[in-house]
């Protein structure tokens, strides 16, 4: 009687930490789910910020890469694979972040070639000015 009652104390533990394993497995599933979800989620804001910074049209290239990954990461998403979706996403939102450096860095040149244009037409006019004195 007494080794039938301490098994059905091991067995009643077992179970006991089964649940609790399920539990846990659980909730960090949901809990994956989320933070990948917030991942994607900034990586969109990092693509709209990109897009609206001109990254479609001084860093066209970039731009899509960031895109592909965030396509990527909400698939991932959808066949619930978080930790990879997780990952796209943060590597979207770093490609995000360079294609609207690179964007303003050549908006940035563009300005300084306009402005070096500007002061050769000057520079030429100040000397035809000379000649014709």
């Amino acid at each position: 009687m007494e080794v039938r009652n301490r098994r059905i104390k091991q067995m009643f533990g077992v179970m006991a930490v089964i649940g609790l394993l399920i539990t846990v497995g659980c909730a960090s599933s949901k809990m994956t789910a989320k933070l990948s979800g917030e991942k994607i989620f900034e990586a969109e804001k990092a693509v709209s910020v990109a897009r609206n910074g001109n990254a479609s049209v001084n860093a066209k290239n970039e731009l899509s890469v960031a895109e592909d990954k965030l396509s990527k990461a909400k698939a991932s998403f959808g066949k619930e694979e978080y930790d990879e979706a997780a990952n796209l996403a943060e590597l979207a939102i770093v490609d995000a972040g360079y294609a609207g450096e690179k964007s303003t860095a050549q908006k940035k040149l563009n300005e300084l070639e306009a402005m070096r244009k500007s002061n050769d037409d000057l520079r030429q006019e100040i000397q035809q000015m000379y000649m014709n004195k």
